[in-house]
């Protein structure tokens, strides 16, 4: 799986705020030389004048900054990042303190200069004008991260989790849910400006950022309070109302709108681009897996059918490698339901469907990869819930399997390696109900059986003859199961 996480913010955090420490604590032992060790030289007449135009003209930096970084993102990626910055404690700090120098000066001129009050806004000023002086580096650092997406997607993703949490507990029930689904609306926008200008590692970020939203949203069904969604539903535009109306009964309506919008932004994926597509079916795996746990019967559903539209398009655009990529996580779905056999059995037909239309569409070697997979599959399951792959094996692959090794064929060798992989793979695994299964069903007859052993033998190896998403062969064999397979072949 394709993993490219979002940077930790906390370790950026943590740099800022040590050399924000730093400064501080040099401004604080300035102070405190001045404070001991100075003289009156004429204070209010020459040194204030001289920390007003300092101040001013930091005032004009700073804003400066914050007009050109602030636009600038925003224009780049989304204009919805103007009311994320403006509100951001590091520019409100320092424009607050800013202001207060301002206003402390024009003060000064109207208060008496052997007024307590005037040495107190004095001391004050002075101390703001170190604290400035010394802060502008930390302050330029951190404002200039702005422009990294690996900074600002993390605080949307942080802000919408933190307004689900709201919801959750039953405040500000309808503003908190806008800016809910306000921020998902963003980071697909993101998303989309990423494909659009061909920058993957921005989709994949932003991708990231939805599919922790989504497990959050799933995660939020445990919360007592789920009033929020009985009230106002929010649907992407287009689907219709019969949908709307079994989104809203169900109360799947969050999760739907957020999965609409991950395919959204695959829907602009091309061939160059399979990564993106790893990424996303590898987001809904686990997503579809917390359903699963939380039995989310109604969510685990949707994001079969979601998987079955990226299997779709890729059959219909006849992409091999998008194919392949996708029957892998596929398998990896099938798996996840394997406590609700019923799901497991329906994702696994939708799997042959999808195989049988590759055939049909000729796309080649589709067909080829769902066989493969599905042996995968059942080898896989069988280490866990060894019941569970018997019954996959009895149900599905085995019919499968039993077509592809007939006379007349043309998977004929592609039908006899998966069996004879998932055979001697379960054999040294010591799976025995799933040995049993395979043996008496296909293998009982030992001399097609060798036969077949010895053919698998010559040509074993583990990685694939291209360089590709799988890396390894199909069929190959572990070297456990073929010194099994070795010895049964050489036995007389």
């Amino acid at each position: 799986m394709v993993r490219v996480a979002i940077e930790n913010p906390q370790n950026e955090r943590r740099s800022l705020a040590l050399l924000t420490l730093a400064c501080l604590v040099g401004a604080a032992v300035l102070a405190v030389f001045i404070g001991s060790w100075g003289v009156n030289q004429n204070l209010d007449s020459v040194t204030l004048p001289v920390a007003g135009r300092t101040l001013n003209q930091f005032m004009a930096v700073v804003l400066t900054c914050i007009a050109l970084i602030v636009p600038l993102t925003a224009n780049l990626y989304t204009p919805k990042l103007v009311t994320l910055y403006v509100r951001h404690p590091l520019i409100v700090a320092m424009l607050s303190l800013l202001l207060t120098s301002h206003i402390i000066c024009l003060s000064l001129n109207f208060i008496p200069t052997r007024h307590v009050l005037n040495h107190v806004l004095v001391s004050t000023l002075v101390s703001i004008y170190l604290l400035v002086m010394l802060g502008a580096l930390p302050f330029l650092y951190g404002i200039s991260q702005f422009l990294r997406p690996s900074y600002f997607l993390p605080m949307l993703t942080k802000k919408g989790i933190y307004n689900l949490h709201s919801l959750a507990r039953g405040k500000n029930t309808a503003p908190k849910k806008l800016e809910l689904f306000e921020t998902i609306d963003v980071v697909t926008n993101i998303a989309l400006t990423g494909m659009h200008r061909g920058d993957r590692q921005l989709v994949l970020l932003a991708l990231q950022s939805l599919h922790l939203l989504l497990m959050e949203i799933i995660g939020s069904s445990c919360s007592q309070d789920q009033t929020w969604r009985n009230s106002k539903s929010f649907f992407v535009p287009g689907l219709a109302s019969e949908g709307q109306d079994y989104l809203t009964r169900e109360h799947v309506w969050p999760e739907a709108y957020v999965l609409a919008q991950m395919l959204k932004v695959m829907e602009m994926a091309t061939k160059k681009q399979h990564e993106l597509l790893a990424e996303l079916a590898g987001h809904l795996v686990e997503t579809a897996q917390l359903a699963a746990v939380l039995q989310r019967n109604e969510v685990a559903e949707l994001h079969v059918m979601a998987f079955n539209t990226l299997m779709r398009e890729s059959v219909e655009e006849k992409d091999l490698r998008r194919f392949q990529n996708l029957c892998y996580y596929y398998r990896l779905l099938i798996e996840a339901f394997h406590e609700n056999p019923e799901r497991m059995h329906e994702a696994t037909r939708h799997l042959l469907h999808y195989g049988k239309l590759a055939a049909k569409l000729d796309l080649h070697f589709g067909m080829e990869t769902v066989v493969f997979d599905l042996g995968e599959l059942v080898l896989s399951l069988a280490r866990h819930d060894e019941p569970r792959a018997v019954e996959l094996l009895q149900a599905w692959a085995g019919p499968l399997w039993q077509d592809a090794i007939s006379q007349g064929s043309t998977m004929r060798k592609v039908g006899w390696r998966t069996l004879i992989r998932l055979y001697w793979e379960a054999k040294a695994l010591g799976l025995e109900q799933l040995t049993e299964a395979v043996y008496w069903r296909y293998l009982s007859d030992e001399t097609i059986h060798r036969e077949q052993v010895e053919m698998v033998l010559d040509e074993n190896r583990e990685l694939h003859f291209e360089f590709n998403d799988r890396l390894m062969r199909f069929a190959h064999l572990s070297p456990q199961a073929e010194d099994l397979a070795r010895a049964f072949s050489e036995e007389f």
